[in-house]
């Protein structure tokens, strides 16, 4: 079995740059590809560079997207038809440091588990910290 590749699809550079931020605090990020959608780039210029992304990984494949119903997470969730892969929206930095810590040095992943573990992540992640001061 192989390691999780992680794809992070966003907006013009949030996704470059969020693997930046996470690798200030986890070191260097291995398994990772980012797609950037930047505003030159036509729907089909977009669908191309994500199809080349996912044609060259194998295994299992987890697409990590900023918007749901934009077009990254659009074009990553069409193409599940083809390469079988699972997509989660709603980015942030601490559902990507937490899914790079748990997954990174297993072979062995129960991508269910993960997807659960992302989302959970995801909704603990925002808090309203004015209350925290009561």
């Amino acid at each position: 079995m192989s390691k999780l590749n992680i794809v992070i699809a966003t907006h013009g550079k949030f996704g470059e740059e969020i693997i930046k931020s996470a690798e200030m605090i986890v070191g260097k990020m291995n398994n990772l590809k980012s797609v950037s959608l930047m505003p030159s780039m036509s729907f089909e210029d977009f669908t191309k560079e994500a199809d080349a992304v996912l044609s060259n990984l194998s295994g299992d494949t987890l697409v990590l997207v900023d918007l749901y119903g934009g077009t990254p997470c659009n074009v990553f969730t069409a193409l599940t038809k083809k390469y079988n892969h699972n997509v989660i929206t709603g980015l942030n930095l601490p559902m990507l440091i937490d899914l790079y810590i748990n997954t990174n040095d297993s072979n062995d992943v129960n991508v269910k588990e993960v997807i659960e573990n992302c989302i959970s992540i995801l909704k603990t992640s925002c808090v309203h910290t004015n209350t925290m001061l009561d």
